[in-house]
């Protein structure tokens, strides 16, 4: 709809867009400057005149947001009934939970349900949920299964939800030299397996905005995945791109096997031994780089882009700009 403007002389000057506004609850305990995909997100919503977002973070946290952000701030360990008042009145809810958060997703939800919520963008942001291998390596696969089992449980007339699948974080992991695979200033790469096995990848503005187009879509969204991609590429692929990017074709290259690395990864995650962190980056590497994972969705024929108007990118651009750049 469009408010029609008219001059003192009461001829017609132009036309300005009318929208109605849907309030919209974003929380996320990840939002600060430096932060991992919650500004992403924001930022896309605060760009789409659609929605009235208000922003929930917790007493405690030291989060930052742009000006003029509506933020309301909660109790540690978000209580169901606080989060019900909160979630009141609210068209959605969109949680981007870091991982030792998970364990409240349950509880959110139902509170989103309790408040009359409509929909819920669930707090996934992974990969091919569809497929049963890597929940079977990687333990936060796992953790993303269980949270499906309990969402599908939850769905109930009036409250649906959805969860947005991107694959690999893409741009974000370059700036982390992907799991330490490729040194752009070294000029070396560890390959896994033959490193032709492809997966998706996602980049982070492209993942912020899918939260809005998928909003934009409710019916079509419902009660499933949304799967996206900025591209689908394999390790050779990647280590292309920053030869490119560097214009050194000349790099020193390591082939390791998956299935050793993952032996000593979930063997240090067990133990405790060496650094934890290396060990589950390897896990994530394995589930989306060894065969039978399922994370090429193209491949898998699982993408949405086309449903929800998401644009492709390549990865040669995406290297580039990154190295040039930063995120």
């Amino acid at each position: 709809m469009r408010r029609k403007l008219e001059s003192s002389d009461g001829k017609l000057t132009h036309t300005e867009p009318k929208y109605e506004r849907h309030p919209v609850v974003f929380m996320a305990n990840e939002c600060r400057a430096s932060g991992r995909l919650g500004p992403w997100i924001l930022k896309a919503l605060q760009a789409d005149p659609t929605f009235d977002i208000t922003v929930v973070t917790r007493y405690t946290s030291a989060a930052e947001f742009p000006p003029n952000t509506k933020v309301v701030k909660v109790t540690d360990g978000y209580p169901i009934a606080e989060m019900i008042e909160v979630f009141k009145g609210q068209d959605a809810v969109i949680l981007s939970l870091g991982y030792a958060a998970e364990h409240l997703h349950a509880s959110l939800a139902e509170a989103s349900i309790k408040a009359g919520v409509k929909r819920l963008i669930a707090s996934v942001w992974g990969g091919n949920d569809t497929n049963k291998e890597a929940p079977k390596i990687f333990p936060i696969a796992a953790g993303k299964a269980k949270l499906f089992r309990e969402l599908r449980a939850m769905e109930t007339p009036g409250w649906s939800w959805t969860a947005i699948c991107n694959g690999l974080f893409f741009d974000f992991c370059v700036t982390m030299g992907f799991f330490r695979c490729f040194d752009p200033e070294a000029h070396t790469a560890q390959i896994w397996d033959s490193g032709n096995v492809k997966f998706s990848g996602t980049n982070m503005a492209t993942i912020g905005l899918s939260v809005a187009k998928t909003l934009a879509k409710p019916e079509e969204t419902a009660n499933r995945s949304v799967y996206i991609s900025s591209f689908e590429c394999s390790m050779n692929d990647i280590l292309e791109s920053y030869k490119k990017a560097t214009g050194v074709s000349n790099w020193d290259i390591v082939h390791v096997n998956s299935d050793v690395q993952i032996k000593k990864a979930t063997e240090a995650m067990i133990s405790g031994s060496g650094d934890r962190m290396v060990a589950m980056g390897n896990l994530a590497l394995a589930s989306l780089a060894k065969e039978g994972m399922g994370a090429d969705f193209a491949a898998e024929g699982l993408l949405d882009n086309d449903l929800l108007g998401i644009p492709r990118e390549t990865v040669d651009e995406t290297v580039a700009r990154v190295l040039k750049d930063g995120l």
